[in-house]
């Protein structure tokens, strides 16, 4: 009897030992685990209110200035204005000294990939072809590195 109960109480004094937690490192021990570095966020896709019924997506919408090649980056744009019942649409870049460029025609829904000529605070101005009606419009921002 004496010998199962040492069995058991050794078998309970091991499992107490294994879910302690290990004692923290002592200060200046360079073995010590190094912090997990920080991961930067995704990179926001910018979704424009529709109005109306018209809406246009830009992703990325935001990036880091450190991520960016050359200080600008690629984005990719998806429109939808079937609901209007519009046709065919006109997307515009307005950089950020307000000059004002053609980008594309498209048809009532798409998607578009630019080149690496998006900079900080370019727009992306969607207008109904022809009448060039305003229908959505985004601006790309970027953010500082830390």
């Amino acid at each position: 009897m004496n010998a199962k109960f040492f069995l058991v109480a050794m078998l309970l004094a091991g499992v107490a030992a294994c879910s302690q937690e290990a004692p923290p490192a002592p200060a200046g021990d360079t073995a010590a685990t190094p912090p997990a570095p920080a991961v930067a966020p995704a990179p926001a896709k910018q979704v424009q209110p529709p109005i109306g019924d018209a809406t246009l997506s830009i992703n990325p919408g935001s990036f880091r200035i450190c991520d960016a090649e050359n200080g600008a980056i690629t984005s990719t744009a998806k429109w939808d204005v079937t609901a209007k019942k519009i046709a065919e649409v006109s997307i515009y870049i307005v950089d950020p000294k307000g000059g004002k460029k053609l980008w594309l025609n498209g048809g009532a829904t798409g998607e578009s990939t630019t080149g690496n000529w998006v900079f900080p605070d370019t727009k992306f101005v969607m207008v109904e072809r022809g009448s060039e009606k305003p229908l959505a419009e985004l601006t790309v921002k970027a953010s500082a590195c830390n």
